[in-house]
């Protein structure tokens, strides 16, 4: 092959092609592969040879070979003058059927050579974890991938978790666990909480009190026992740099990090640490960190000294977050009664012509806004930035009910559906162990055949409007997820259903089909070491959570 016609190897060109070695075929393969999320469309040739992995699969780029060796492709490094290649040929891409969608892929296995199209890194990455998900035993018993054709691209681009680190914070290495198993199933958003009313995890160079004093409880809640404090005192926070190394790991597995700074309410950690930043003119005044779950009074004043600290915390932010587009700013559950109770906040309504106190929060939100747009961000909100009047460039994070889209989405608003109904994946999911380590915000019955029955797009969007739903996220709060066991045991298999619901074509979801792809899970998150939920509730590792 004359390697000099090639266009060098970035992964990054639009159009990438690339050939992933020559080898001997496989004995028959007669076993059907167990992909999630199920492809666009796939057409495999069970009862003939594949590509066999009974040597490693050599390529020349070292991208490439990173990007296998992440998701645990059997994988060699060539020698530049073996005469084999993978790099860009953008006039054979069309012809190899690369899709459209910067996600997207083709993917041709035969006996003697995989074959992969894509317009980014992206969809290279997802073809990969296609064919990482794709490896079965031919007749011999040996590893193989079947001959296959695949094009494939995601239904939505938003295909998120959300991971509560205020209520309790999960190690570093915990959270690449996290990100690892989110990449394996094509998932891209992790949406971080932050701050909130029990803690603030951000380290901040300018506002050092955040978290000294702002990132520590006195105590916590005892689990079995909600209203019962353990009496020893938590406290936890991400370095700056520890949230880069975060945020770079996740990238380089296609996935964007994208922060949450909680305002105006769930503010009562950062108010405790900076007290001038609350509404210090009502009575009783006297912020403490939170050491209890549920919604709290305290709520940042309308002033100045306010949004100055919250442009300066931003500019923090989109230094350690520079790939998300978003800011997540919040703004739900905000109880009203202090800026009633305050002569400035009320002062504030009447200099701006605001009827109410939830006309407040709408000005509180767009000043907000407006900071996050200077500094190139846009800013996601829970659906209650919709009351007193919803921004017309915020996107709008649905979590009351599927319903609270309907207003956004007519107005133009895009937004992402995380309903409590189907994708608050810290809600109970039926049967569970008695060990109050595995004690549930809620009783009931969310598990993964509900989810997978879900759709993010609710009855009565018009296809417009439609399009502007960007996708789906299943939510982990942490109020009653004390250990990384727990956390799987609350997410798996939950967020592999929310995975296809999120990346599949409607048409082609099957919950029977799926159930069985599912089932064919159980090796690769035995081998995590993922503690996941059983149907009958038994969790998979069996382990005591404390």
């Amino acid at each position: 092959m004359d390697k000099s016609k090639l266009i060098g190897t970035s992964l990054c060109t639009a159009g990438l092609l690339g050939t992933l070695a020559l080898a001997a075929p496989s004995a028959p393969v007669n076993e059907k592969t167990a992909i999630v999320p199920l492809p666009a469309s796939i057409a495999e040739q069970t009862g003939t040879p594949g590509f066999s992995l009974k040597n490693p699969i050599i390529t020349d780029n070292p991208a490439l070979y990173r990007h296998m060796q992440q998701l645990g492709l059997p994988t060699s490094l060539a020698p530049d003058n073996v005469d084999l290649f993978i790099g860009p040929d953008i006039s054979a891409s069309t012809s190899q059927g690369t899709t459209g969608n910067q996600e997207g892929y083709t993917l041709t296995v035969t006996p003697n050579r995989i074959t992969i199209a894509a317009n980014s890194d992206a969809g290279i990455f997802y073809a990969l974890t296609t064919l990482a998900q794709s490896i079965v035993k031919d007749a011999d018993g040996n590893a193989a991938i079947p001959s296959m054709n695949i094009t494939d691209a995601p239904r939505f681009e938003w295909r998120g978790l959300m991971v509560d680190s205020c209520r309790r914070a999960r190690s570093v290495d915990e959270i690449k666990k996290m990100i690892d198993l989110m990449a394996h199933y094509k998932l891209n958003r992790m949406h971080w909480h932050l701050t909130d009313d029990q803690g603030w995890r951000m380290e901040s160079k300018k506002y050092p009190k955040l978290t000294e004093i702002g990132g520590k409880r006195s105590e916590t809640p005892i689990m079995g026992q909600r209203n019962k404090g353990d009496g020893t005192p938590y406290q936890a926070f991400y370095t700056q740099e520890q949230i880069r190394d975060i945020v770079a790991y996740a990238k380089a597995r296609h996935i964007t990090v994208v922060p949450e700074i909680e305002v105006p309410g769930h503010a009562a950690a950062a108010i405790t640490a900076y007290p001038e930043l609350g509404n210090k003119d009502i009575p009783g005044y006297n912020p403490s960190v939170v050491t209890r779950w549920g919604v709290f009074p305290y709520i940042f004043s309308p002033s100045e000294e306010t949004f100055t600290f919250l442009d300066n915390i931003f500019a923090e932010v989109c230094e350690l977050f520079p790939d998300s587009p978003y800011i997540h700013i919040g703004g739900d559950e905000a109880p009203k009664d202090q800026w009633k109770k305050s002569p400035f906040a009320q002062k504030i309504m009447k200099e701006n012509g605001l009827k109410n106190e939830e006309e407040l929060q709408s000005y509180f939100i767009r000043r907000v806004e407006k900071l996050a747009n200077a500094r190139g961000k846009k800013i996601i909100g829970w659906d209650e930035i919709q009351e007193g009047g919803l921004s017309p460039t915020a996107t709008m994070m649905v979590w009351r009910d599927a319903k609270w889209a309907l207003h956004a989405l007519q107005q133009g608003n895009h937004v992402i559906m995380v309903p409590n109904s189907h994708y608050y994946f810290d809600y109970s999911q039926g049967a569970k162990p008695a060990d109050p380590a595995y004690e549930t915000i809620n009783s009931g019955n969310l598990d993964w055949k509900r989810v997978y029955q879900s759709d993010p797009i609710i009855p009565g969007v018009t296809p417009e409007q439609e399009k502007l739903v960007l996708g789906v996220q299943g939510n982990l709060w942490s109020e009653y997820i004390p250990t990384m066991q727990k956390w799987e045991y609350q997410a798996f298999p939950r967020a592999i259903a929310l995975a296809e619901i999120a990346w599949t074509p409607k048409e082609k979801k099957d919950i029977k089909d799926f159930e069985t792809r599912l089932q064919k899970q159980h090796p690769y998150l035995d081998g995590k070491k993922v503690n996941f939920r059983m149907d009958d509730g038994t969790p998979r590792q069996d382990r005591n959570a404390k």
